[in-house]
């Protein structure tokens, strides 16, 4: 059985860099924020980083580590910590290049519980208890007042997914209904006053709450996963539903990602035998042949789907304990799934070989809320994780891993519900229960 992996956390002041402006201003001499390090079954180190500027060059502002932590500036935003007495190696802790909380609107709950950005990065989406949408453009020639909302939903939005042209996005809510809904960019003009728009299809069929939702290809054809215990494929233009698939034993579906087929993934049938017959492709499905769909079920195992057969290729053992899988994530490319669960545990596989997790990690028993991959030049291959103690970080499984390779700084203990990769490279988006969109720019480089 594979053993897990405990990785080290590393956590620093949230508004450190306003410390560090503060005394190379000049504002003050001298001052402190102070950096902890934790890792599971080890004592805590809390230490401070003393500031002060240096007496010749008063451009230049010198950090002492003190308490056992190590602290390190190379330059513009580029930060690194370190703890020698936890063997943790020198860390990259990221800050938000941009923060979002206006004009996000103030709500009886400011919680974000479903987020998406556009692929083109024009514009991002969030997603409220009380079924609200807003569609807010990235771009800064637009004024606050450039935002579009929607009331989609009776109640809790539960997953948000644009699809490729970045004009049109997916909605799915607790209400058990899945919308589509226009997401132009307003124009100048129109940015004056908030724009509201209504859904254009909606698509219903499950019986119990919507937990996740992607898009096909172009966008002909979406899927959906809930509660109920189904996998349920979408016709858009006509806004019927071509098949529902069931999960074995009808487990809840808590999330759900899809993508192409890896090479040399899933080629042979379950355990050796064929168990149904492949279900014939539909007329109106386009591009579904070649896709894989993951379904992470709420008795902690997960199961794939062949969308071109319709049949289950593979369903995993239940683990020993009460603990769900709460996310999953897909890369194609690289040929690895990634799953997290309720009680903080992340495993990575092999999709050509299933049997057994390349590697098993965690930093703590917090539920992972979300996770997503990220691919950089060389080869290399990380893994943005969203947790429930609002401690998101990116962990490397690729060549090299697992290992921390950065902390998102932002969250003040909030959970991160929802991470994504953003348009350009090493970019990554969270939102969470604190209400804030937070981009990191280059924060997988």
């Amino acid at each position: 059985m594979q053993s897990t992996i405990t990785l080290p956390i590393s956590t620093i002041q949230h508004d450190f860099e306003a410390v560090i402006s503060d005394v190379q201003e000049g504002i003050i001499p001298d001052d402190s924020f102070w950096v902890s390090f934790y890792k599971s079954g080890e004592p805590s180190v809390h230490g401070k980083v003393h500031l002060t500027l240096d007496e010749e060059n008063r451009d230049l502002v010198r950090f002492e580590g003190r308490g056992g932590v190590v602290f390190e500036h190379r330059g513009g935003r580029d930060y690194y910590v370190a703890c020698p007495t936890l063997s943790v190696p020198e860390t990259r802790v990221v800050v938000p290049s941009r923060q979002y909380s206006d004009p996000l609107p103030r709500l009886a709950s400011d919680q974000i519980y479903a987020f998406d950005v556009a692929p083109d990065g024009s514009q991002f989406a969030a997603g409220y208890e009380n079924g609200t949408v807003m569609i807010v453009p990235t771009t800064s020639r637009l004024p606050p007042s450039a935002h579009t909302t929607s009331k989609p939903h009776l109640n809790t939005i539960t997953s948000l997914r644009f699809f490729p042209s970045s004009r049109v996005l997916l909605t799915s809510g607790v209400d058990f209904a899945v919308n589509i809904l226009p997401a132009e960019i307003p124009s100048s003009a129109q940015s004056l006053t908030p724009k509201r728009i209504t859904p254009v299809r909606s698509l219903k069929g499950h019986s119990r709450a919507v937990t996740s939702t992607a898009v096909i290809s172009r966008g002909r054809n979406v899927l959906s996963s809930g509660k109920d215990g189904t996998l349920r494929l979408w016709d858009v233009p006509s806004g019927s539903q071509i098949r529902s698939m069931g999960v074995s034993g009808y487990s809840p579906v808590l999330a759900m990602c899809a993508g192409e087929r890896a090479e040399g993934a899933f080629a042979q049938p379950p355990n050796g035998e064929e168990k149904n017959a492949p279900v014939p492709l539909d007329d109106r499905e386009v591009d579904t042949a070649d896709k894989m769909v993951f379904c992470a079920l709420q008795d902690g195992s997960f199961e794939v789907f062949d969308l071109g057969t319709k049949l289950s290729v593979f369903h995993s053992k239940p683990p020993k304990g009460s603990t769900s899988l709460s996310s999953i994530a897909y890369s194609p490319s690289a040929s690895l799934l990634a799953t997290g669960s309720s009680t903080g545990v992340i495993n990575v596989y092999d999709t050509r070989a299933m049997d057994a997790p390349l590697a098993t990690f965690s930093r703590n028993s917090a539920s992972i809320e979300d996770l997503v991959f990220l691919s950089a030049q060389g080869g290399s291959v990380s893994l943005v994780v969203g947790t429930d103690d609002g401690l998101p970080y990116i962990a490397d499984v690729r060549p090299e891993g697992p290992a921390v390779h950065a902390e998102l700084v932002g969250p003040d203990c909030d959970a991160v519900r929802c991470v994504r990769v953003g348009a350009q490279a090493g970019e990554v988006w969270t939102a969470g229960d604190d209400g804030i969109v937070r981009q990191y720019e280059g924060a997988g480089i």
